[in-house]
């Protein structure tokens, strides 16, 4: 007889059960006595380790966003801010609209059926505030060593990023459009570098604002 798996590794097999489960029937009709059959475990066995469903999607996407998180950590680039900033968003558009397009999907169930649950939210606002301090902490990285304005409202721009990686991942999802990945992360690097490095625009006063203080 083998060993025994460890519970590390139960909870890894769980999770990759999960996900073929919610995958293949959708978030709404998943139930968690097909994740017990898929990970050959019984069904008390998944509530060692997950509250509940809810619970379970929301870890699954929680591990996914920090492997990728990981990832951009790993890739050595802390000595050329531009780089390493060119890096996280196209390793973030990869692991969100190209490997994890089906989790994106099922987003729309899981805010349906669960979302107005506090827990839930939270566990799924860790993924948001992920995202938030690494870029953040990239950008500001790049202002230390001065390769990146210092004027530049870092919580700003992130959330702009977000947004843009956010939005075109609804699209994918609900018009199905579809779209040359590789572009958008050019264009992205391309926008978002600009607005780190350029010179500020000059006198910036909008004509509403002008009209005010006449």
């Amino acid at each position: 007889m083998g060993a025994r798996p460890s519970r590390l590794e139960r909870r890894r097999r769980i999770l990759a059960a999960a996900r073929k489960v919610f995958v293949r029937d959708g978030y709404a009709a998943a139930r968690m006595s097909d994740v017990a059959a898929e990970a050959k475990v019984g069904k008390g066995t998944l509530y060692e380790y997950f509250q509940g469903k809810e619970d379970l999607f929301a870890t699954l996407v929680l591990v996914v966003a920090r492997d990728a998180f990981e990832a951009i950590g790993r890739s050595g680039t802390a000595k050329d801010p531009e780089k390493a900033f060119r890096d996280a968003i196209a390793l973030t558009v990869d692991a969100a609209l190209r490997e994890n397009l089906d989790l994106y999907r099922l987003f729309f169930d899981f805010w349906g059926a669960a979302a107005r649950r506090e827990d839930a939210r939270l566990r799924i606002r860790e993924v948001a505030e992920g995202f938030r301090v690494m870029v953040g902490e990239l950008i500001r990285e790049g202002q230390r060593g001065g390769q990146f304005r210092a004027d530049v409202d870092v919580e700003q721009l992130t959330l702009a990023l977000g947004a843009a990686i956010d939005g075109l991942g609804m699209r994918l999802v609900v018009l199905g459009e579809q779209v040359d990945l590789a572009a958008y992360v050019s264009f992205l690097q391309r926008l978002f570098l600009s607005a780190l490095t350029a010179e500020p625009s000059l006198g910036g006063a909008s004509l509403l604002t002008e009209e005010r203080e006449a």
